[in-house]
């Protein structure tokens, strides 16, 4: 009985004091559009834009209490342009053979508010990962790793007090 009215309170405290889990998002947003990012890659990298929008729209769903909407219905419009995508070696080894392999991925990154058109937020965001060919990682593990992550940072970057200038 004391267990559960321990509970009770624990969950009455946290609920009550506005709590609520993963990221919030800035005041009077809470259906957002995101639609494909802009791809300005120098060399072209095919299909990243897809496959970043995807993935900052699986963290805005499992990360935030927005709703996934069209523009039409939106209160905000989360607008994204890949600058840079590029992979290098970080590892050679004495043989020639890469070792390790790092790719750095760059993000330009606006949320408009719908109604009146005003910039809430506008970021450029940088995130890197590597990958060993030595512990059985592939390019595409990496490539993955990369764009989850940097979707992860996108995301989190939306939280209101990251913008000073409200």
């Amino acid at each position: 009985m004391i267990r559960l009215l321990m509970l009770l309170l624990l969950i009455s405290i946290t609920v009550g004091c506005g709590y609520s889990p993963g990221y919030r998002l800035p005041r009077g947003v809470q259906k957002i559009s995101v639609p494909v990012f802009r791809n300005e890659t120098i060399p072209f990298r095919k299909d990243i834009e897809f496959e970043l929008s995807r993935a900052v729209k699986r963290e805005l769903q499992l990360r935030s209490e927005a709703r996934l909407v069209s523009a039409e219905d939106a209160d905000a419009v989360l607008h994204g342009t890949v600058l840079e995508f590029r992979q290098g070696v970080l590892v050679e080894g004495s043989d020639g053979a890469i070792q390790e392999v790092g790719i750095v991925v760059r993000v330009g990154l606006s949320l408009v508010r719908q109604r009146d058109q005003r910039v809430l937020l506008e970021r450029v965001v940088e995130d890197m990962a590597s990958f060993s060919s030595s512990a059985g990682e592939t390019i595409a593990d990496s490539r993955s790793e990369a764009v989850n992550e940097i979707a992860r940072r996108l995301v989190a970057e939306l939280e209101p007090w990251y913008d000073q200038k409200r």
